[in-house]
């Protein structure tokens, strides 16, 4: 799986997701990933978590996608961390 393609999918998760996929060894199976989405407001960062992984579980599962580190954010949560 590519970067494209994992960032593509990641955004299927709700109208407006954005998502940054790095990979992380050249390997394309460790990656990270910011995902600001609306559908993360009033959830706790494990719930965040959470939806994302459930995305791409085929792909944990498979193996295609081997480790995946998430930094996830409501929009008013990004606004924040940008500073």
């Amino acid at each position: 799986m590519t970067p494209d393609q994992l960032k593509a999918r990641i955004e299927t998760l709700a109208p407006g997701t954005e998502a940054d996929v790095m990979d992380l060894t050249g390997t394309q199976d460790h990656y990270k990933a910011i995902v600001v989405s609306a559908a993360f407001e009033g959830k706790m960062m494990i719930e965040q978590h959470r939806l994302v992984m459930g995305i791409v579980q085929k792909e944990i599962d498979s193996g295609e996608v081997h480790a995946l580190t998430l930094k996830t954010f409501s929009p008013e949560q990004y606004k924040k961390f940008q500073g």
